[in-house]
């Protein structure tokens, strides 16, 4: 199954509160404007891949690893599938 916007959202705000960062300071490590921030973590804008880049240098991580860990969400989510 291809994860949603929720899922996507859900694992960028676990991995950044992992790591004990607000999300107006993680967003201004991203360079993405808080509000949008607010909305890619709460499921309603879905990240370009471009922005999804952007937060993975933010997590410091590898983009494969967030999307490893954005499938592994969507998975938790969606046992079914």
């Amino acid at each position: 199954m291809m994860p949603n916007a929720k899922d996507i959202g859900s694992a960028i705000r676990r991995l950044r509160k992992k790591r004990g960062v607000t999300q107006d300071v993680f967003s201004g490590f991203a360079g993405i404007d808080n509000s949008h921030m607010s909305k890619i973590e709460r499921g309603i804008k879905t990240p370009s891949i471009h922005t999804l880049f952007k937060i993975a240098a933010a997590l410091e991580i590898g983009a494969d690893e967030l999307m490893r860990e954005i499938m592994e969400e969507s998975a938790r989510n969606h046992p079914e599938a």
